[in-house]
């Protein structure tokens, strides 16, 4: 019950932080992520805005692993460096992924770079470096370092 109620208010944040802005975008991404050598690669599915104001932006995602199988959750801070058909950003934010019994909270600094190809189209790239908190059924046990490229497609509204 706890992981659909995150799932839905991150949702409602992403699509928040869509409604309130001149630059709102809705995506997906490919992410190729290692976490201590063990590698998940996962779809991504996100909503946002470059643009809440004050030169800030929003994103909420939620990723379904393909392989292996789990669930990721995430919220970060967009702090974009320009305008334009080119973009370049960087961020701060939070996540969660869950393998089963095993559950890594992550705190993430991101760079990345997004290229609008057509006046409602962007194309995206991001590194996102990650320092996890990891924790089973019997609580938590140690750190992890992780990093995530992500290469996707957002809608531009």
């Amino acid at each position: 019950m706890g992981k659909q109620i995150a799932v839905f208010f991150l949702l409602c944040l992403g699509w928040t932080a869509l409604a309130q802005s001149a630059r709102p975008f809705a995506g997906a991404s490919l992410v190729f992520q290692w976490v201590e050598g063990t590698s998940l690669t996962s779809l991504m599915l996100q909503a946002g805005s470059y643009n809440l104001g004050g030169g800030l932006g929003a994103r909420a995602s939620v990723g379904i692993g393909l392989s292996p199988s789990f669930l990721e959750l995430g919220a970060d801070l967009l702090f974009p460096f320009g305008t334009g058909r080119l973009l370049p950003y960087g961020g701060l934010g939070g996540n969660w992924v869950g393998l089963g019994a095993l559950n890594f909270f992550g705190i993430r600094g991101l760079a990345g770079v997004s290229y609008s190809t057509a006046s409602d189209t962007g194309l995206f790239a991001e590194a996102v470096p990650t320092l996890y908190l990891a924790s089973d059924a019997t609580g938590i046990y140690g750190t992890a370092f992780g990093i995530q490229l992500r290469f996707g497609v957002n809608y531009l509204f």
